[in-house]
């Protein structure tokens, strides 16, 4: 029964979420902004190439994590961006999601609500592996304890950049 309670669940989200995007057509359609509307429709359309290209790699817990995880969540935005040719990542599902859950939860705990936030995670395939990119934009309160986070990734998760505003990480999964 659990199932089928998710499977509605999913259909009401995404529902809300077209009727949303529908009402910002509307609304820039009415104010006769047809360059914003083009922007608009633009945006659905990379993102939804980018979600059908997540459920490609063949690690269905990370793909159910990444596309619902705005559903859940409302201190920060996640967005997702898939570049190269995709492959499966199934040998590498439980460590992706596990890093997934652990990055978005502790830059969830250690940004503030009073500005916007935002995570873009980025797949880049190669013929060789899969980078995956954290930029999170947006308010930090705390940044001294990052150190300590990735000593339990080892040398998986490399810190790129880290102050007040933004935050990027990167991890490279080798392809199969």
């Amino acid at each position: 029964m659990k199932n089928q309670l998710d499977v509605i669940q999913a259909l009401r989200q995404s529902r809300h979420d077209w009727l949303n995007i529908m009402q910002l057509i509307k609304g820039n359609l009415a104010l006769k902004r047809y360059d914003r509307i083009e922007e608009i429709i633009e945006q659905v359309t990379q993102q939804s190439i980018c979600e059908s290209k997540i459920s490609e790699i063949q690690a269905s817990s990370v793909a159910y994590f990444l596309l619902t995880y705005n559903w859940f969540s409302n201190k920060m935005k996640l967005e997702i961006d898939v570049a190269g040719e995709v492959f499966s990542l199934e040998k590498e599902e439980v460590r992706l999601l596990r890093l997934c859950e652990e990055i978005t939860e502790k830059l969830t705990n250690d940004c503030t609500i009073e500005n916007e936030n935002n995570l873009l995670i980025t797949f880049l395939f190669t013929d060789y592996d899969c980078e995956v990119t954290f930029d999170f934009q947006g308010t930090l309160t705390k940044k001294e304890d990052w150190h300590s986070f990735l000593k339990q990734w080892e040398s998986t998760v490399k810190l790129v950049e880290l102050n007040e505003r933004e935050c990027v990480l990167t991890a490279s999964f080798p392809r199969n």
